[in-house]
């Protein structure tokens, strides 16, 4: 996969995938500061490409500091971090997005929000439900400035999981539809994805079947959806219905590949399949990154009726 290719000197340093501005090896020195600066208040996070999260599951972006060392001598980089990261906890320090918050306005501003299912230090210190094999679902407070994740005390006190999280897909239902492409699959048939600029996009994949108004207006089958979220701006799916399927599953599984190797706010690689009461999924990868499909005996099944109608 040429990873591990030698730089020469007349090719440039490829730009970081999460952090666009800086080069992959600048903004790896960003992280790291940002992880140390982090160590040095006595608070230990998970670092992502563009994020990190602490136990508590509070989540801090990396795109502006980012940008305020892009403008800025690397020599003055540690500086910066260190003054961003302080400012941060000062600000968390001062108020907690949970405690003395309205009802009404807090469950205005909860969604239902998909992860990969090692995003958060302590799962078990969150309520959530499991999607699909490595995604979960969690519960997200949506602030201007921040977007923080309900603990068990947080959800109790709110009212509890099931009430936000009804709230939390109600709000994803009124999300506008930024942008939806019907992308053809390389044999025939197509899929569709969609696109937004919104952190809740891809969570939206917990509203499948209902699809957004106006893109699909054929019923589901009882062969059920493939379906693929490989970043949080982009969910992807198909209605099976015909013998389409099979080319359907081979281009989807490669754009969802692709599409999660450079995207920001990975969640997935992998292409599910929804067999009447869970997600199944479809591809693996070993150990050197080739992917192949799995088919299951149901999913066997689900593709010999449709190459037979």
């Amino acid at each position: 996969m040429g990873i591990f290719s030698r730089r020469t000197a007349d090719r440039p340093e490829p730009m970081d995938e999460a952090l666009t501005f800086l080069t992959v090896s600048d903004a790896d020195r960003v992280r790291a500061l940002l992880h140390h600066a982090f160590g040095e208040h006595g608070l230990e996070v998970t670092t992502h490409a563009d994020h990190a999260v602490d136990a508590e599951g509070r989540q801090f972006g990396f795109w502006n500091v980012a940008a305020t060392c892009a403008d800025v001598d690397r020599r003055d980089w540690p500086a910066a971090v260190q003054d961003h990261v302080r400012r941060i906890l000062e600000s968390f320090d001062e108020e907690d997005p949970f405690e003395g918050a309205d009802p009404d306005d807090q469950r205005r501003r909860t969604y239902a929000r998909l992860l990969p299912a090692d995003a958060l230090p302590d799962l078990d210190a969150f309520p959530h439900r499991e999607l699909a094999p490595g995604i979960i679902e969690v519960l997200a407070l949506d602030l201007p400035t921040t977007l923080s994740i309900y603990n068990h005390e947080n959800a109790r006190t709110a009212g509890g999981w099931e009430l936000l999280h009804q709230a939390g897909l109600e709000n994803l239902r009124a999300l506008p539809t930024e942008q939806v492409e019907l992308v053809d699959a390389h044999d025939g048939g197509a899929f569709h994805v969609l696109l937004g600029d919104s952190v809740h996009t891809a969570s939206r994949a917990l509203l499948l079947p209902e699809l957004p108004a106006g893109v699909d207006d054929a019923a589901p089958t009882d062969l059920g959806w493939l379906m693929s979220v490989p970043h949080r701006h982009q969910l992807c799916w198909h209605v099976v219905r015909d013998a389409t399927v099979v080319s359907v599953v081979n281009s989807m599984a490669r754009f969802t590949a692709l599409g999660y190797s450079d995207g920001v706010g990975q969640v997935s690689p992998h292409l599910y399949w929804w067999n009447g009461s869970a997600y199944v999924q479809l591809t693996r990868f070993d150990d050197e990154g080739t992917m192949s499909i799995h088919v299951d005996s149901d999913f066997a099944d689900v593709l010999q009726r449709a190459m037979g109608d």
